[in-house]
């Protein structure tokens, strides 16, 4: 839920108490859960003000930062801390860019080794002193869960059927999609991939910006996580297919493990959709909600012959049993 400070209170709060310039305070596109606003200080840094109910999103942020400055663009967290009694507010670096999505495609094949270098550098950063899977804890630096398939199977509880259901049908799409995606994500559970490394958890095209032909920052550090890489090469390519080539020829080229990609990308897509569907419901997207119409049902197709095998075999031993 986004917060619905007034640009007055915002505007007051940056001038009586970050020194800034009145002239170059400007709202900022922003998120589905918070506000954002740019502004200068007196000593003439660029910043960016964002305000939030909570305030663990920022504080991810702030560890991606830490860790990971020098090696990857992240923005620089300056400061967290309350907003008017009942939110919290961050100010961090701003980073001139766009963000990917709004790139024409002739510009992203020009600049392609440069987006994949950025892609890998994430992929490959060393994490040997840490341990554990999924969600990072910010104090101990490792992973909430034993494996990665015990991680996502977690995540695969928390979208039953009839939820699921729930949610397609207020959207308007065909129910029997929740069940088709779940069995989707369930048949090729098994073949996702058990070697760790850093994972975005979010890298999709908005998360990504661009200035002047180069991959100025990755933002929305959230979701970073321990894991298997290709939940975040599978997200964005769900989004938009080919975007970024083939990720048979991109995991070669930076020698990430290739066993069972194509089970693995209908895994996280069909994670994907799930998500996507109970968020344009929940937060009322309707742009979202048009676009899981014309497109979800085309990530159905990536439906392996390993996964209808075992598909085939758990149906067959119901029967059996029956």
């Amino acid at each position: 839920m986004k917060t619905t400070h007034s640009t007055e209170e915002i505007r007051h709060f940056l001038q009586t108490s970050k020194g800034a310039d009145p002239s170059s305070i400007k709202s900022l596109q922003e998120g589905h859960s918070n506000q954002a606003l740019y502004f200068e200080n007196r000593t003439g840094d660029k910043l960016v003000l964002r305000i939030a109910l909570g305030e663990d999103d920022f504080l991810h942020d702030k560890y991606a930062h830490e860790k990971l400055h020098g090696r990857l663009p992240v923005p620089k967290v300056w400061e967290i801390g309350m907003f008017g009694g009942d939110s919290f507010y961050c100010i961090s670096e701003y980073i001139d860019g766009v963000p990917s999505d709004t790139i024409k495609q002739a510009e992203i094949d020009t600049m392609q080794p440069k987006i994949l270098n950025a892609y890998a550098a994430i992929f490959t950063i060393d994490i040997s002193g840490s341990s554990g899977y999924g969600p990072i804890d910010l104090k101990t630096d490792n992973g909430e869960f034993g494996s990665w398939h015990e991680k996502l199977a977690c995540e695969l509880k928390r979208f039953d059927a009839e939820s699921v259901r729930s949610h397609a049908t207020n959207i308007g799409l065909d129910l029997t999609l929740a069940d088709k995606f779940i069995a989707q994500a369930t048949a090729n559970l098994p073949f996702a991939s058990e070697r760790r490394r850093l994972v975005h958890g979010d890298l999709g095209f908005d998360n990504m910006l661009i200035c002047n032909g180069e991959v100025a920052a990755f933002i929305d550090w959230a979701k970073i996580s321990y894991g298997d890489w290709m939940e975040d090469f599978a997200n964005f390519d769900f989004w938009w297919p080919g975007r970024h080539g083939d990720k048979q020829a991109f995991a070669k080229q930076y020698g990430l493990d290739a066993e069972h990609l194509e089970e693995r990308e209908a895994l996280y897509w069909a994670i994907t959709a799930l998500e996507t569907i109970r968020f344009a419901d929940t937060f009322k997207k309707q742009e979202i909600s048009q676009w899981l119409h014309d497109y979800v049902a085309s990530k159905l197709s990536h439906r392996t012959r390993s996964a209808e095998r075992k598909e085939l075999a758990v149906a067959r031993s119901l029967v059996e049993t029956a």
